[in-house]
């Protein structure tokens, strides 16, 4: 005979204690404890987040696009670690103030509200807040990345969401609350943006997990791609490569049979399963990288996102003229148009050898600096600032600066200089004092034209030069290769870094802005720099002609 009583203490500890154990990972915890729709929450959706959810590496990195529901999986794993690690704060992070809170109030707070595994005990008064929330003896805070939440919170966890829509100095902030924590867990979850960038220069430097899957018929291991390789489209013409090519002409001549496109083997080009789990599997590309871990979801990871859905998805975008969001939102792949960014292989093309030349007689030598506590320094000859070449490419700390300047300049003799005026406004003002003039303070501006602005005394004392036409000459000339570098030494990495560190982004019914990524760029801007002495002094010899 049942006793009774032992039925009811089991039945109310049921219901008040959740369910755990030393071997249950974050993701089984989730399944035993939590409810999605008054349902017990579970990964038959989408199985390729369960690894996601177990995961507690250091240093993560997770490439996702849209609608494969892990913005889910990451509050649900934030909260799962706060309510079983007593003690600990979490920090979870959003790029601004109007996404923190949209997340805090439509997917933290019902959780917290309505979930028994996380519900405060009834003795338990502290108020709940959109920013600050206690689970257990723990707590969450949510934040929009502002400075003040950067410096005033300790951690023992960090999740930033978003993170190429974050000021990357703000993840930085955010990342050094961790160091007085025994745990140090920093985890970047993020749709990307372009090549090389956020989190796509984090998952490239870490083991770089896919989600393969092996064919039934061939056994080949593959990661399906949104491409020819792998999606048939009845109608389509063999010559075109690219499915973004396809036209509306070619739309509505009704010879493509979207509803027909499947998913293939690359091999064997029978069709693939892409719900068939059984066959499906994490797999690290870099399984010797312990210290970054990596993980790149894709449209095809899941069979809820098949090739109609891409289609559909392409034209709207099309029409919007929006590839970079396809290919960002949709397909969860970064994007690199050459028309916006420099990409390495325009780069390389014009990367001559390292070693410094000495100087030739009889040629105009310019010089290009970008200053901050490490100063970065250009050399140039050349007579166009679309038509240069570099010919030493170096850096130093502020302090150094006035000395390697003057020794330079009576090595180079220099005809020009461009320095940046701010913030460092008395040190490039030394400058220009002690070259007589030749090298200048610069000041970006919105005019078109290069202008002086002088002193009371009469003197030039900087002159304004137009910040996108001097970047636009420096991109210009390393795509038509009319610029060269050479006598790098060992910068070359840095000079290949910082040349890709900006997009050229149109503004309806204005000019074009060059827009930093990850503040990285100093190179790049050491040559416009360069690019505006030489323009100076073409102005100054028309003005004497």
């Amino acid at each position: 005979m049942s006793n009774q009583f032992l039925l009811d203490l089991y039945s109310t500890a049921e219901g008040r204690y959740n369910k755990d154990s030393k071997d249950m990972t974050h993701g089984d915890w989730m399944c035993a404890n939590t409810s999605l729709n008054k349902r017990p929450f579970s990964f038959d959706r989408y199985p390729f987040q369960k690894q996601i959810a177990d995961d507690m590496h250091p240093n993560l990195d997770c490439i996702k696009p849209s609608q494969v529901g892990l913005t889910e999986i990451q509050i649900r794993k934030a909260l799962a670690i706060l309510s079983r690690t007593p003690n600990t704060s979490l920090i979870y992070t959003m790029p601004n103030e109007r996404m923190f809170k949209r997340i805090s109030k439509a997917r933290i707070q019902p959780l917290l509200n309505f979930d028994k595994a996380f519900r405060q005990e009834g003795g338990d008064k502290t108020k709940q807040s959109m920013d600050l929330m206690r689970i257990g003896t723990s707590f969450l805070y949510v934040t929009g990345s502002a400075e003040a939440d950067a410096t005033s919170i300790n951690a023992d966890f960090v999740f930033n969401d978003e993170i190429d829509l974050t000021d990357p100095a703000m993840l930085s902030l955010f990342n050094s609350r961790l160091q007085g924590s025994d745990h140090r867990i920093n985890q970047r979850f993020s749709t990307p943006t372009y090549e090389g960038v956020g989190v796509d220069r984090g998952f490239k430097r870490s083991d770089q997990h896919e989600y393969v899957i092996k064919c039934r018929c061939c056994n080949h291991v593959q990661v399906p791609l949104f491409n020819r390789s792998f999606v048939e489209l009845p109608g389509l013409p063999d010559d075109l490569e690219k499915f973004e090519d396809i036209s509306d002409g070619l739309i509505d001549s009704g010879t493509l049979d979207i509803q027909a496109a499947r998913v293939v083997c690359e091999k064997c080009r029978k069709p693939l399963n892409l719900a068939d789990y059984e066959n499906r599997e994490w797999v690290a590309k870099y399984p010797s990288r312990v210290l970054n871990r990596g993980y790149r979801i894709r449209t095809f990871s899941t069979h809820r996102l098949d090739p109609q859905y891409c289609f559909k998805q392409l034209f709207d975008y099309k029409d919007n003229d929006n590839l970079k969001g396809f290919y960002n939102t949709v397909m969860g792949e970064s994007y690199n148009n050459e028309d916006q960014k420099l990409s390495i292989a325009q780069i390389k093309m014009v990367m001559g050898t390292p070693a410094i030349r000495e100087p030739k007689a009889g040629e105009p030598h310019f010089i290009g600096i970008d200053m901050g506590v490490t100063c970065y320094i250009v050399v140039g000859v050349g007579t166009h600032p679309r038509n240069m070449r570099v010919i030493l490419a170096t850096h130093c700390h502020i302090d150094q600066l006035n000395g390697l300047v003057k020794k330079l300049d009576e090595q180079y003799r220099f005809v020009r200089g461009g320095v940046d005026r701010y913030p460092y406004t008395p040190t490039s003002n030394a400058l220009r004092d002690g070259s007589n003039g030749r090298i200048l303070p610069v000041h970006y501006f919105k005019t078109k034209e290069v202008a002086e602005e002088k002193d009371p005394l009469g003197e030039v004392d900087y002159i304004k030069v137009n910040r996108t036409d001097m970047l636009d000459h420096v991109a210009t000339g390393i795509k038509n290769h009319t610029w060269a570098i050479e006598g790098y030494t060992s910068n070359k990495d840095k000079i290949e870094t910082h040349l890709q560190d900006m997009i050229r982004e149109e503004v309806d019914e204005e000019q074009a802005v060059w827009v930093k990524l990850s503040g990285k760029d100093h190179f790049f801007h050491a040559m416009a720099y360069l690019a505006s002495a030489v323009t100076y002094q073409n102005v100054l010899h028309a003005l004497e002609g």
